[in-house]
């Protein structure tokens, strides 16, 4: 037995982490690519809706389009600051997916509450009493997984919202 336990003890084989370089550029590259397609394919289908409407829109510089002048304000919310709005969510068929009766009014922190990116933004673009369409890219709105309920995954959408009233922090 000893004999034994000597002779295993004596050859011990350091074992390395495999790793998979090529294959793990080879899936970034896919990715990248696969990802820009879904944004041009995106900002594509926003441009052609644009351009059937007699609505004006600016793009912003977080990627989403917008139908205000786009120009933030110190009256407008901010991180921190607490927002009530009603929103509707359509789809470029102009199908409603969620209406402001289904959403209700929201009551939420800026920066503290699990919307949407795009929403995110869109919020603090839009002052107390106003209202604007949003047209966001998928990646700004439910990305590839969509809301697992009905929105679809790389879905872009239109929201509607009603911006009721913004708490400031006090800061």
């Amino acid at each position: 037995m000893l004999i034994l336990a000597f002779a295993a003890c004596k050859s011990k084989v350091v074992q390395y982490p495999v790793t998979y370089d090529n294959d793990r550029q080879k899936f970034m590259e896919f990715s990248q690519d696969r990802n820009k397609q879904i944004l041009n394919e995106d900002n594509e289908l926003i441009e052609n809706y644009i351009d059937s409407l007699d609505l004006n829109f600016k793009k912003t510089s977080y990627g989403f389009w917008i139908s205000n002048s786009g120009e933030i304000t110190g009256s407008m919310a901010k991180s921190g600051d607490v927002v009530k709005y009603e929103y509707e969510i359509s789809n470029f068929e102009n199908e409603v997916i969620y209406t402001e009766e289904e959403n209700g009014e929201q009551t939420i922190m800026m920066g503290r509450t699990d919307i949407p990116r795009g929403m995110q933004f869109a919020l603090q673009m839009i002052e107390k009493g106003d209202s604007a369409t949003v047209l966001l890219p998928s990646f700004l709105a439910f990305g590839g997984y969509g809301d697992r309920n009905k929105i679809m995954g790389n879905e872009p959408l239109i929201f509607k919202i009603k911006m009721h009233e913004i708490q400031k922090k006090s800061r």
